[in-house]
């Protein structure tokens, strides 16, 4: 079995900028869907996995599984068992088939599917 690292994020992982993408979606509050991000960035160099949104340009919807109830998405992001391979190294990834909820705290979650392909280290 592969050895996995925690992800986490901090104030600084800019999650403005997923409520955002989020909108442009036309998603809100109490919806859940099956997602890609890209890019997002990966810090692995001061003793924590740390995840930014950053760099994200696309929120991309594979599958609603439940719809908003119109209300406005939160601005707090909390991650719910995202993990990444322990290989991996900090840069740039598409984050693949995440479930993203937002009700209370934008929450990220992983599914039996997510995969990181990682893109390169630069700034998109």
């Amino acid at each position: 079995m592969e050895k996995l690292s925690s992800v986490t994020v901090t104030a600084f992982s800019q999650p403005h900028v997923l409520q955002t993408r989020m909108k442009e979606e036309q998603l809100s509050h109490g919806g859940t869907v099956k997602a890609n991000m890209s890019p997002v960035r990966v810090d692995m160099d001061h003793g924590a996995v740390v995840l930014y949104f950053c760099p994200m340009q696309n929120l991309q919807v594979l599958e609603v599984i439940a719809q908003g109830d119109g209300g406005n998405i939160p601005g707090e992001v909390k991650l719910a068992g995202l993990n990444i391979p322990a290989h991996c190294r900090s840069g740039l990834y598409d984050l693949k088939n995440v479930e993203v909820t937002s009700n209370g705290s934008i929450q990220v979650k992983e599914t039996r599917d997510t995969k990181w392909e990682y893109i390169g280290v630069g700034m998109p």
